[in-house]
């Protein structure tokens, strides 16, 4: 058998950020990747960026997991205190792939950018071909104040907790992004952790699950000990979550494995997320719901169901933009989707919960619309 490696080893950066008293703002940014430069600090909007040699060629993209590169500053520079959240950019692209941790460091907020190759190759697709010549990579972050938050403690009786935390403006038919992050008894935060979710209704029945996207090695990673998940819940009501530790470290330690539950109460919707595709305040024809409550009852094919979805689209009920993954993915539809329908044909969610979880499942790339 032959084997590739890649082999990562941390190298830190110590810079500052100038400030009017006689101290600057220490910052460190530690790369596991290649040298970085050209820290700026801009003012405007207090944003930090830098950044380092890397090769855009699709070939060498295609062998790339990861790009992480970490951003440590003082809690006490207000900008950066625990509690702020961030957006981050790689080559003037928005990525979803920070990971702030407030918890390691008493005295800092750390911020992780993991790009990952998925992450990578949606830029190059956005900024075109003459982006695989660059020969750097460039980060910005820049806070965005606090927000804020419901949260849960799920208790293990292996000792782990985890918090389960989501904006409080944001509801049903949302497409929330809540944060998982694993303690252990001591509170510690936990770190490569692998674990999985189920959204489960009232009657114990599982509306969502996710334990990864590898059947061979399921496992969603923590690799921080905080991994944020954006989740659709259909409806207003009381939710529980299920929560699987499957294991820690490249071993699976299972010293915390186990499963725990806890209780989700969402009210309704109403904020648009950042990332979330505009919707028409259009209602959805009638027809469709007769053709999704035929497919929910397994009385019509996935590709009835498909083609009544590009029936919306066509007609502007259901708007998705140029960049969305829908041409990649496939017409195998996740059994969440059929009941997130099915609550829909039932009458127990809006026109605008339906075409959000729609939207969802074309914008990831679940659904393959021509």
């Amino acid at each position: 058998l032959f084997f590739e490696l890649f082999v990562s080893i941390a190298e830190e950066f110590d810079f500052e950020i100038p400030t009017a008293q006689a101290q600057p703002i220490p910052v460190v940014i530690k790369t596991y990747y290649d040298d970085v430069s050209n820290f700026q600090f801009e003012n405007s909007d207090n944003s930090i960026s830098f950044d380092m040699p890397f090769n855009w060629d699709p070939d060498y993209v295609s062998q790339v997991q990861v790009v992480h590169e970490e951003v440590k500053v003082p809690k006490s520079f207000s900008p950066y205190k625990a509690g702020s959240t961030f957006n981050g950019f790689v080559d003037g692209i928005q990525v979803d792939s920070l990971v702030v941790d407030p918890y390691s460091d008493e005295n800092n907020n750390i911020i992780h950018f993991m790009v990952s190759q998925k992450d990578l190759k949606q830029i190059n697709k956005v900024l075109g071909q003459s982006h695989y010549e660059k020969s750097t990579i460039l980060f910005k972050l820049v806070p965005q104040g606090e927000i804020q938050k419901n949260s849960i403690d799920i208790n293990f009786d292996s000792g782990a907790v985890v918090q389960v935390a989501w904006d409080s403006s944001m509801g049903a038919g949302d497409e929330i992004p809540f944060e998982f992050t694993f303690f252990d008894e001591n509170g510690n935060i936990l770190k490569n952790i692998l674990y999985g979710y189920s959204i489960i209704d009232e009657n114990d029945n599982e509306l969502i699950t996710n334990v990864g996207n590898d059947p061979n090695n399921p496992g969603i990673m923590a690799m921080e000990g905080i991994n944020t998940q954006k989740i659709i819940v259909p409806s207003q009501n009381l939710f529980g979550i299920k929560v699987l530790i499957l294991g820690q470290g490249i071993n699976n330690d299972p010293t915390y494995v186990g499963i725990a539950k806890g209780i989700l109460e969402l009210g309704p919707g109403g904020i648009t997320p950042t990332k979330q595709v505009p919707m028409l305040e259009t209602s959805v024809p009638s027809w469709i719901k007769t053709t999704t409550g035929f497919w929910v009852g397994d009385l019509t094919s996935d590709n009835e169901f498909v083609q009544a979805i590009e029936f919306l689209i066509n007609n502007d009920i259901i708007i998705i933009p140029p960049t969305s993954g829908g041409s990649g993915g496939s017409t195998e539809i996740p059994s969440w989707i059929k009941t997130t329908a099915g609550f829909w044909v039932d009458g127990f969610s809006t026109d605008k919960e339906f075409v959000a979880a729609i939207q969802f499942l074309i914008k990831e790339g679940i659904m393959k619309i021509d």
